[in-house]
C-alpha cells in the first residue's frame, strides 16, 4: 500500500469516527430534551450572584460521570450563576441560559469527580434540583476561592423551599459538609 493510499484510509477512519461521535452527541441531547428548562427569565431579588463560575457538567444524582446533554448545560465553560430570591439562573458562555425556578431547587453538595473533572476533595460544588419529569439533577461548579463556594452553599440553603432539601445519596455528593478547598 503506497503512501497516499495508506492517508486516504487513515483520514476515511478518522472522519467516520468523527461523525460516530458526533452522531451519538446529538442523538443523546435529542433523549435529554425533556430535561430542558429555558422558563422565563427570573425577576426576584438578587441574593447573590458569581460571575465566571467554571461550569463543569450536569449529571443525574447518583450517576457522577453520565453527562446530560441538556439545551443551555451541553457544554464545559465559564458561566454566569445568580441566585435570586425565586430561583437559579445558569448562563454558561456561549449557551442559553438555563433558569430554575426555587421549586425545581432541591439543594446544594460537594463532590470530588464528576465526568470532565476530578479534583481534591470537596472541590467541586452542586446545585441539585428537579427536572420536569420528577428526575433529580445536579450542575456541578468549580469556584477560584473557598469563600465562594461556601457562600454558595449558604445562600442555596436560604432559598430552597423547607423540606425539599436532598438526603444525601452516597460519597461523592453530601450537602451537610461544608469543607473547602483549603481544608481538605
Amino acid at each position: 500500500m503506497s503512501r497516499g493510499t495508506f492517508a486516504l484510509v487513515m483520514i476515511a477512519i478518522a472522519a467516520l469516527v468523527l461523525l460516530a461521535m458526533w452522531l451519538g452527541w446529538r442523538g443523546r441531547a435529542r433523549r435529554h430534551t425533556e430535561f430542558a428548562e429555558h422558563g422565563d427569565a427570573l425577576v426576584g431579588m438578587v441574593l447573590a450572584t458569581f460571575p465566571r463560575v467554571s461550569y463543569v457538567s450536569t449529571t443525574r444524582v447518583g450517576a457522577p460521570l453520565d453527562r446530560l446533554s441538556i439545551p443551555g448545560l451541553q457544554f464545559k465553560g465559564f458561566a454566569d450563576l445568580t441566585l435570586r430570591a425565586d430561583g437559579a439562573t445558569i448562563a454558561v458562555t456561549g449557551e442559553p441560559e438555563v433558569h430554575l425556578p426555587v421549586e425545581r431547587l432541591i439543594g446544594s453538595g460537594v463532590a470530588s469527580r464528576r465526568v470532565g473533572k476530578a479534583v481534591e476533595r470537596d472541590g467541586l460544588s452542586l446545585l441539585q434540583w428537579r427536572a420536569a419529569d420528577g428526575t433529580e439533577i445536579e450542575s456541578s461548579f468549580r469556584f477560584s476561592q473557598a469563600a465562594e463556594q461556601l457562600r454558595f452553599a449558604d445562600t442555596v440553603a436560604q432559598i430552597i423551599p423547607a423540606g425539599t432539601a436532598l438526603p444525601t445519596s452516597g460519597p461523592q455528593t453530601h450537602s451537610t459538609s461544608h469543607t473547602t478547598q483549603e481544608d481538605a
